[in-house]
């Protein structure tokens, strides 16, 4: 089943990357930069939000809270 466009992680929306930033107390520059880069990057282009959370794990080692 294809998935709504509220699964998928939307860079444009800077709230999307400040509501996930927010999501890793005491890391959320950390985050934030690492969203921003992956995003400018293409990266994460149409990673769902769980996708996210998997690579934010995968690559900075933070689980959300």
């Amino acid at each position: 089943m294809p998935k709504s466009d509220w699964d998928y992680f939307n860079c444009s929306e800077k709230y999307e990357i400040e509501y996930v930033s927010n999501l890793y107390p005491g890391n959320e520059k950390k985050v934030k930069d690492f969203l921003i880069k992956n995003c400018n990057n293409g990266t994460i282009k149409n990673f769902t939000h769980s996708q996210v959370y998997d690579l934010i794990e995968k690559k900075l080692g933070l689980k959300r809270k």
